[in-house]
């Protein structure tokens, strides 16, 4: 199966259970998925989860074992039983920004070469705010190969200002 058609499958569940979830619950089912990821992520649960031998109804035990909202275990018996079990990160991840988006929440992934300051991270949180009209949460992340500045991808947008991009445009430039 190609890598399209399992974003698609993903994309498919999440909408579906963002359909069907009432408004007030969303968030809360949100931050239940995160954590059921959690526990599919410990050593010994995983090998048994994902091993190929392991039943459909051995894996809908495990669910039950989690004790978890109706709408979570209903959901999560589904997506075993329709062989959908590793799509489940993929589909949380849509989930969640299905979530984001109707909170009118955006993610900001901001690369910067060294560490910034708790009032400068402030400063570009409420600039991105306000040129997106959203709430925006920063992701931050370190990478020094970038020489200085900023490289921030919100939205599906990337905002390139790093020395390093700079130095390639100022190249290309001179070659051409």
């Amino acid at each position: 199966m190609s890598s399209l058609n399992n974003s698609q499958i993903a994309k498919r569940y999440a909408q579906a259970l963002f359909d069907v979830v009432p408004a007030e619950e969303r968030t809360a089912l949100s931050e239940e998925f995160q954590q059921v990821l959690v526990v599919l992520q410990d050593p010994q649960i995983k090998r048994t989860f994902t091993h190929p031998r392991t039943s459909t109804s051995r894996k809908a035990e495990l669910i039950r074992l989690m004790n978890l909202s109706n709408t979570m275990e209903n959901f999560l018996l589904l997506i075993v039983e329709k062989n959908r079990d590793p799509f489940l990160a993929q589909i949380e991840r849509e989930f969640a920004s299905l979530v984001l988006t109707w909170q009118k929440i955006t993610v900001a992934e901001v690369v910067s070469a060294v560490q910034l300051s708790p009032a400068t991270l402030r400063q570009l949180q409420l600039q991105l705010e306000q040129i997106s009209g959203k709430t925006v949460q920063l992701k931050t992340s370190l990478n020094p190969k970038i020489g200085g500045g900023l490289i921030i991808k919100m939205d599906g947008k990337v905002i390139d200002g790093s020395v390093a991009h700079s130095l390639q445009r100022f190249q290309r430039s001179l070659s051409s």
